[in-house]
C-alpha cells in the first residue's frame, strides 16, 4: 500500500513540474506582433526627409540676369543715314482745263488756284488771262510721260513778247494717272515752289532752281481723258536739301 502512495505521490509531482514548465515557456516566448512592429519602426538605413527633397527640388534655379531700367530710352527705328525735318510750309490747289501738246501764244490755260505758306509767308497764285491771248495760267502740258500744271505770281501782255522770270508753283502728275485717291508719293507726283524763265513765243519753260519741294501729299483725280484733267491736290513742304535726285530741279541760292 504505502508503495502505491509512494509511486502515486511520484507521479503527481512530475505532472505538477511538467505543468509549470510549460508556463514558464509560453511567458517566455515574445509576442510576434510586437516584434514585427519594431522591425518596422526601426530602419536599416537613415533615410533624408522627404518634404526636405520636395522643398529642395521646387526651389528654382539661380539665373543671373541684366535688369534693364524701365526708364531706359526707346531705340529709334528711323533710319539714321535718312535726314529727317519738319515741314517748312504746305500747300492746296485745284485744277480743271486742258492738256496742252505745244506752247505758244494760242495755248490755252484752265481753271484754278494755289495757295500754299512758304517760311510762315502765305502765297495765292490765281488764274491769269492776258489781253488777246485769253486765259493763259495755270497752264497744263504734257511733257515726257508727264503732265505738269504750273501756276505764276504774275504774267501781263508785255511778258508775252519775249524771255521773262517768274516765280513758279507746279505740280507733276504722270500722264496716265487714272481718275481716283491716293499719295503723291505712291503715284510718283511732286510739287514744287521756285523760280522760272518762261518764253511763251518761243513754247520754253526752264525752271531754274525751287525753294520747297514737296512728294509728301494727298490727290484726288475727278477725271483724266489725256486731253482734259480735272484733279485736287495738298500737303506740306520741305526744304529742298532733302529731296535728293526726287525733282530734277536745283535749289536756289
Amino acid at each position: 500500500m504505502k508503495k502505491v502512495i509512494f509511486i502515486f505521490l511520484l507521479s503527481f509531482i512530475f505532472f505538477i513540474s511538467c505543468s509549470n514548465s510549460s508556463d514558464l515557456k509560453i511567458e517566455e516566448e515574445p509576442d510576434e506582433q510586437e516584434s514585427e512592429q519594431n522591425d518596422q519602426e526601426t530602419p536599416d538605413t537613415e533615410k533624408p526627409d522627404e518634404n526636405t527633397q520636395e522643398e529642395e527640388q521646387d526651389e528654382p534655379a539661380v539665373v543671373d540676369e541684366e535688369i534693364v531700367p524701365d526708364n531706359e530710352p526707346e531705340q529709334s527705328e528711323e533710319d539714321p543715314n535718312v535726314p529727317q525735318a519738319d515741314p517748312i510750309g504746305n500747300f492746296n490747289l485745284n485744277f480743271s482745263g486742258q492738256i496742252n501738246t505745244t506752247i505758244s501764244t494760242s495755248s490755252r490755260g484752265g481753271n484754278g488756284i494755289v495757295s500754299f505758306n512758304y517760311n510762315g509767308n502765305p502765297y495765292t497764285f490765281n488764274e491769269i488771262s492776258v489781253p488777246m491771248i485769253g486765259g493763259i495760267f495755270p497752264l497744263a502740258m504734257s511733257n515726257s510721260g508727264n503732265i505738269i500744271i504750273l501756276w505764276l505770281d504774275s504774267f501781263g501782255v508785255s511778258d508775252a513778247l519775249a524771255a521773262v522770270e517768274k516765280q513758279v508753283f507746279g505740280i507733276s502728275l504722270p500722264q496716265n494717272v487714272e481718275a481716283g485717291s491716293g499719295t503723291m508719293k505712291s503715284l510718283g507726283s511732286y510739287a514744287f515752289y521756285g523760280d522760272i524763265s518762261v518764253n511763251i513765243q518761243g513754247g520754253q519753260f526752264n525752271v531754274k532752281c525751287v525753294r520747297a519741294v514737296s512728294d509728301s501729299g494727298e490727290y484726288d483725280i475727278t477725271s483724266n481723258d489725256g486731253a482734259n484733267i480735272t484733279f485736287t491736290a495738298n500737303g506740306d513742304l520741305f526744304d529742298p536739301a532733302l529731296a535728293g535726285s526726287m525733282i530734277p530741279y536745283p535749289a536756289c541760292e
